[in-house]
């Protein structure tokens, strides 16, 4: 008699993902970590272990050309804001106003200093401050405003004295100090070939006639003999005279750092085209005041410099790499013997140099940059004063290297994550989660215009092309998630899965995402494998609301707990699985805390 065999019960299996990591596109989809994934767009962690789909952005003004700056006021009320050949000063209120119409047309970068707002456009250096009044704000040019520095002082009415300060190269003009005799009128300058400009003079404080001018040799002619000084300088005579190419070596800086050992007592200006490995130091607390013989040449000129950052007390000045020298110089303070400030140099490392000068930032305490291959981070120690340049990119580095115009990009550090616009698209580093190798994560956002970044009262901004003035929504405001009424289209997608076993078919029986609680969300759920994708839950996700009532969608579900919902989706005979689950509809936030994957085994494969 034949036994009678019973079928052999198939036994369920259950992977659950309920981490969530950042992206991954350098690594095969097979063999991406189960918490990262291989292909996601437009979502961030909301907190440390969940993702969210990033909110929208919203026109708030329009110009009539590029936005190439956007710099946050120093008292906090609103924007500088640079588009086309103007400089705007708007308001938080949006209230808006002219500032200049003579800027240059290309990307500029600010700094701020003593309350006022200093900014680079390689054309004319400018600064942003509160009028005499103090009821608004103004631009003026910092060679109109600079600092006129005390080149000789003491000196008899001859000429001669002691040397005090350098000649400020942002301006021609100069003073000199004297020692009245009692009958000399006439005082011999420490220049000649004096310019047309208006020579003035004071005795013991007050203003004196001036009655002529030997502008060939230098010899001023007061109205009447100044009193004798006894040995104390009592004459003060201020006259210009300019040197070709001194002001343009300012003027024509694209990019600034502040450093003055432990304390940004100083501001370093660089990216002048015409002397591109050069840098020039400001006086103390002084960035009207730029010393004719306070520059620094880094290596030579076929690699120019790009950058600065600060790590511990030591300031890192990066070029662009290539011609066989440095990438990095390492600047350091010190007190001469006579109370002069010095900043020494030591030559870095020779690892991959910057191509874009506004991707400059400090993520917490990791100075970040972008090359040509990937975001590199700065690693070092203050004890051995020992730098070591890589990269903190490789999860995006096949993507980001592949942008158009890498050298515009720009970048910030808002909310302890970095972000970095290129091409309309974001990438951002997490540095609350990092990979085994200590590396940030990093998300990737699309259909973002930005050319560049600022923030202001906890808000990311950003500017145009086109010249749009954007701002980023709160997750609680209206239509707070669509880009200018667009939706956005939001997912993440598993790595592609063999669900144990290479060699062996798999029956999918379902699917279980696991979503955050909104008034009004959804969820489409798709099955990719070898034979393409498959739509498997396409599903409103609502919570009962007054606010966002709509009878065609009503719900019930009042209480805000998660949501699970399952596919009920059979697939058969699948050796490799991945899940794709996303939104893409207006004004609706969606939140992915778990995903679940009920499955049983087959055969082996044929």
């Amino acid at each position: 008699m034949r036994a009678y065999q019973f079928p052999q019960i198939e036994t369920e299996h259950t992977t659950v993902i309920s981490r969530f990591g950042g992206i991954d596109f350098r690594t095969h989809p097979t063999k991406v970590s189960l918490s990262r994934s291989p292909d996601m767009q437009n979502m961030i962690c909301d907190q440390s272990d969940f993702l969210v789909k990033r909110t929208g952005w919203k026109t708030q003004h329009t110009y009539s050309a590029p936005i190439y700056g956007l710099f946050p006021l120093p008292d906090g009320t609103g924007f500088a804001v640079h588009a086309g050949s103007k400089l705007y000063c708007r308001l938080s209120t949006g209230a808006q106003t002219e500032l200049c119409v003579d800027m240059n047309q290309a990307f500029s970068q600010a700094f701020v200093m003593n309350g006022v707002l200093y900014v680079l456009d390689g054309q004319i250096f400018r600064a942003v401050r509160r009028n005499a009044e103090n009821t608004a704000w103004e631009a003026v040019k910092v060679q109109d405003i600079a600092y006129v520095p005390t080149t000789t002082i003491s000196a008899v009415p001859t000429g001669g004295g002691t040397t005090y300060e350098n000649v400020n190269l942002i301006t021609p003009k100069r003073i000199n100090t004297f020692i009245g005799d009692g009958s000399a009128t006439q005082f011999q300058l420490d220049a000649k070939d004096l310019d047309d400009a208006t020579v003035t003079a004071e005795v013991d404080g007050a203003a004196v006639t001036v009655s002529s001018v030997d502008r060939t040799n230098g010899i001023v002619t007061l109205a009447s003999a100044p009193a004798n000084g006894n040995g104390l300088a009592n004459v003060s005579i201020c006259f210009s005279k300019t040197v070709d190419g001194y002001a343009d070596k300012i003027n024509k800086c694209r990019f600034a750092g502040l450093y003055g050992g432990k304390n940004d007592t100083r501001v370093f200006v660089a990216g002048n085209p015409e002397e591109p490995n050069c840098d020039w130091q400001s006086g103390l607390y002084d960035p009207t005041y730029f010393p004719d013989l306070g520059y620094t040449r880094m290596g030579t000129d076929a690699s120019a410099i790009i950058g600065y950052l600060k790590q511990y007390d030591s300031q890192l000045v990066i070029k662009s790499g290539g011609a066989q020298e440095a990438t990095s110089y390492l600047r350091s303070y010190m007190m001469a013997d006579d109370g002069t400030a010095l900043y020494p140099l030591k030559q870095g490392t020779q690892g991959e140099g910057a191509v874009a000068p506004r991707s400059f930032a400090t993520l917490g305490d990791l100075p970040l940059f972008l090359s040509a291959r990937g975001v590199q981070g700065i690693f070092g120690t203050a004890v051995a004063e020992q730098r070591t340049i890589r990269s903190v990119s490789d999860a995006i580095v096949p993507r980001l290297a592949a942008e158009q115009g890498l050298e515009n990009a720009c970048a910030l550090v808002f909310e302890g994550k970095y972000y970095l616009a290129v091409d309309s698209h974001i990438y951002i580093a997490d540095s609350a989660l990092s990979d085994q190798n200590g590396d940030p994560s990093w998300f990737y956002w699309s259909d973002v215009p930005a050319q560049c970044l600022a923030t202001l009262d906890g808000r990311l901004w950003f500017g145009t092309a086109d010249g749009k003035l954007c701002r980023f929504a709160d997750a609680a405001e209206d239509h707070a998630y669509s880009d200018d009424g667009a939706a956005i289209d939001a997912y993440w997608r598993t790595p592609t899965l063999p669900l144990a076993d290479w060699g062996r078919v798999k029956t999918v029986r379902d699917v279980v995402p696991t979503l955050m609680p909104y008034s009004r969300s959804g969820a489409t759920v798709q099955y990719e494998s070898e034979n393409g994708q498959t739509l498997a839950l396409s599903r409103n996700m609502d919570l009962f609301s007054f606010k966002t009532l709509d009878f065609s969608r009503f719900s019930f579900r009042c209480i805000p707990g998660a949501i699970s919902y399952r596919t009920r989706w059979r697939q058969h005979r699948m050796p490799l699985l991945a899940v794709r689950i996303g939104n893409n509809r207006v004004d609706e936030p969606f939140g992915l805390l778990a995903i679940t994957i009920r499955w049983t085994q087959g055969q082996a494969v044929n």
